[in-house]
């Protein structure tokens, strides 16, 4: 992991957070066809303050979410896309990304769950008992405490009041999910059907329930259910799936495309639009439109496989189909580099870096700026393949560069071209206020400072300021230094 051949994943590894767990939340129809909250309106910031905040405050969720946000809302959704992947898979716990994704796309504040919020919330409810909006903030709180008997307590409370709102009889099953205790979850819904019907939510149970054990009654009831709701996305999606079913493919395509524009708020729908493109019709372009808009719904949206995986698979599959086509027709690479699919300019780089021509140098450099941090990384990496000692003097412009992102990457270049005599700026860097130049110092010095290198990071260590990273570091040092650590000029 360590290794200095394996630098691209010791880097990563320094930012995958120790504890995080593997994550498996797909959502239920029920629960994701009622759609998401709009994303909040966010102080309006150029690209160039975007960036700066990104370094300033690498270590923190709210620049990865401010600069994903800004390209979905720009159109450039993969480039989101692959901003967010690195966040959720590369830097931040799986409950501090949930939390930062729910508030800057989905206007979701976390809940205040404090003991003097609680106190003035059981005053008001004992003020006025009948307010369902303070019970729903009580039992939020209890939600958010994992106290499941008060959580209950509450929402019994909520439904008692409201007995027809389906939202709160979702809410008392997933806490017994939670609990372990479906088979009552399963009864609380059930009893919400029987006595709710003719509802859009009693017509979803009922048809989920006859769904594969009797179709015949399935497809009554979302005639039935068409006719009441015709602007029910989900009832518009169950009759693209029975036409899909009989074979009739064109009349379902239609349905789906309807379905996926009345739930633009669904990542369920979006996500099995998405599939019925990319695995019936093998047309992976539309696929993956719907796969983004999944994706940028709920990170996690599944529909048999991740989104996330399917998304990444089109967009390499298409990265290698361009390239393939574009060398066979003589295109020179660097005419590639821009392509809106950063896949594409990491494979070319790739490319680049193993064929070097010294014209491929000042395209290379440009890429350092790149908002995908992976093809800047792909850059920094074909440039230090290459570069000798005769790149000191743009070498040194880079070490003092105003974009902390260029001059971050500058430091891995400098600790490989001039071993100890990078120390000095590497030091220099240490001292920064922007924790991604902090953490890339110390990343190049792990990477390519050898056992000086090292001892630079173990005097920097207490006086790092940021808890996140220096945990990382100190389990960065925990490791064996790897065979391939320098600290001697290259010439």
């Amino acid at each position: 992991m360590f290794r200095a051949v394996n630098a691209r994943a010791f880097r990563l590894a320094l930012l995958i957070p120790l504890l995080a767990s593997v994550l498996s939340c797909a959502r239920t129809q029920r629960a994701s066809a009622r759609g998401a909250a709009q994303s909040p309106a966010q102080p309006s910031q150029s690209l160039e303050q975007l960036r700066a905040d990104y370094a300033a405050r690498f270590m923190e969720p709210a620049p990865h979410m401010a600069l994903a946000k800004y390209f979905r809302d720009k159109g450039d959704r993969l480039q989101a896309f692959y901003i967010l992947e690195a966040a959720r898979r590369e830097r931040f716990e799986e409950d501090e990304f949930n939390r930062a994704f729910a508030e800057w796309f989905h206007g979701e504040k976390p809940v205040d769950a404090s003991r003097e919020t609680e106190a003035a919330l059981l005053k008001e409810h004992a003020r006025d008992p009948n307010s369902v909006e303070t019970i729903t903030k009580l039992a939020d709180i209890y939600i958010t405490r994992e106290d499941w008997a008060k959580a209950k307590e509450y929402i019994a409370k909520a439904i008692r009041l409201r007995p027809d709102d389906p939202e709160n009889t979702d809410a008392m099953a997933q806490v017994l999910e939670r609990e372990g205790n479906t088979a009552e979850a399963d009864r609380v819904r059930a009893e919400y059907v029987r006595l709710h019907p003719e509802t859009a939510e009693g017509y979803r149970e009922r048809i989920g329930a006859a769904w594969d054990k009797e179709p015949g009654k399935a497809k009554a009831l979302v005639a039935e259910a068409s006719r009441k709701f015709p602007e029910d996305g989900v009832f518009v999606f169950d009759t693209g799936a029975l036409l899909q079913r009989d074979g009739k493919l064109r009349e379902a395509e239609d349905q789906f495309v309807r379905a996926a524009k009345l739930s633009p708020g669904s990542d369920y729908i979006q996500a099995r639009v998405a599939k019925f493109f990319y695995k019936t019709r093998n047309d992976s372009a539309r696929a993956l439109d719907y796969y983004l808009s999944a994706y940028l719904l709920n990170p996690h949206s599944y529909e048999g496989e991740y989104v996330e995986s399917r998304i990444q698979r089109i967009s390499g599959e298409a990265a290698e189909a361009k390239l393939d086509e574009q060398t066979k027709r003589g295109a020179p690479l660097t005419a590639l580099l821009n392509d809106p699919n950063p896949m594409v300019a990491i494979l070319t780089l790739e490319k680049m870096g193993e064929a070097w021509k010294p014209d491929y140098m000042q395209p290379a450099l440009a890429m350092l700026s790149h908002d995908d941090d992976g093809v800047r990384w792909t850059a920094m990496e074909a440039i230090k393949k290459n570069a000798n000692r005769s790149f000191d003097p743009t070498l040194r412009s880079l070490v003092a560069d105003a974009d902390l992102r260029r001059r971050g990457l500058a430091l891995y270049l400098a600790a490989h071209l001039w071993g100890r005599e990078s120390f000095p700026v590497i030091r220099e860097a240490l001292r920064d206020q922007s924790q991604l130049l902090r953490f890339d110092a110390v990343s190049a010095l792990f990477i390519e400072g050898g056992a000086e290198g090292r001892a630079l990071v173990v005097e920097h260590l207490p006086r790092e300021p940021n808890e996140r990273l220096k945990k990382l570091i100190e389990s960065g040092l925990k490791e064996p230094p790897g065979d391939g650590d320098q600290a001697t000029p290259t010439n």
